[in-house]
């Protein structure tokens, strides 16, 4: 076992730049590691092979981190820190006990390799909490990739590493400008969902075959002119009070119907 290192001040380097990490994105952008907190993000990331700089465990708690730490590399730093100096490297209101920090990677996207996967497009959607949950629901669904348009959230932010549940570790993301040539790769494929006149209820389209699906925000919606080059709008039909769904849940229901249509399993071509 590594010998501990002990962290008891705020001015501390480590913990500062932690500390702008979790609140400044402009500083989160141009550095090249990530932070995660707590075992189930920092077990996710182990099992995906992803391995830690540093894990950061508050005082008092190295028992109940036991497991997380005999599973670390020999060149992982292993740093003790005071409990009220802890308090601030979290970013939630109820700190875990452990935060790491990893090299940040992105799993490579191959277009050769997604030809028979369904891919995800996110116009626009701000919220950090529901491209979180896309990218979970993506993962869990089976989609080659998630592409995120100009005005998502910053895919590395706190709420979108919690709210994804370990999704980045085993999903191809990217942020794209130009939908264009992937939409081109799916030939007839490309579903948007959309509150319009000429919009096909999701269950009655076969949807067997790989597609590209567009979301966009519940106010904006997809932009006009990528609407304009989807093969089909689509809409969940509703039968209660409300007029719309949050993105992600539209998300799940559209992604979830595919799998259900191809016996839920893989996808049949």
């Amino acid at each position: 076992m590594s010998t501990w290192q002990e962290i008891r001040s705020r001015d501390n380097l480590q913990v500062r730049a932690i500390r702008r990490w979790l609140n400044e994105s402009s500083f989160r952008k141009r550095e090249p590691w990530i932070v995660l907190e707590g075992d189930h993000l920092l077990t996710a990331a182990l099992q995906a092979g992803w391995m830690p700089e540093a894990v950061f465990i508050e005082e008092g708690r190295e028992a109940r981190f036991a497991a997380v730490l005999e599973a670390l590399p020999p060149a992982c730093a292993r740093i003790r820190v005071a409990s009220p100096v802890f308090r601030t490297l979290a970013a939630t209101e109820t700190p875990a006990g452990i935060v790491a920090r990893f090299a940040r990677r992105t799993l490579a996207l191959a277009p050769q390799e997604l030809a028979g996967r369904d891919l995800v497009l996110l116009d626009g959607v701000q919220e950090p909490g529901n491209v979180g949950a896309i990218l979970r629901t993506a993962a869990a669904a089976g989609v080659g990739a998630v592409l995120l348009a100009p005005g998502c959230a910053d895919p590395w932010a706190p709420k979108v590493l919690r709210a994804a549940m370990g999704a980045h570790f085993v999903l191809p993301f990217a942020q794209i400008d130009d939908p264009a040539p992937w939409f081109a790769t799916r030939r007839g494929r490309v579903f948007a969902t959309a509150l319009a006149e000429k919009a096909v209820p999701l269950y009655t389209l076969d949807l067997r075959a790989p597609a590209l699906w567009l979301f966009g925000t519940e106010g904006a919606g997809v932009r006009p002119e990528w609407l304009a080059m989807a093969d089909a709008c689509v809409r969940i039909p509703m039968p209660g009070a409300m007029e719309s769904l949050n993105v992600a849940a539209a998300a799940a229901v559209c992604l979830f119907e595919a799998v259900r249509q191809r016996g839920g399993g893989g996808i049949h071509v």
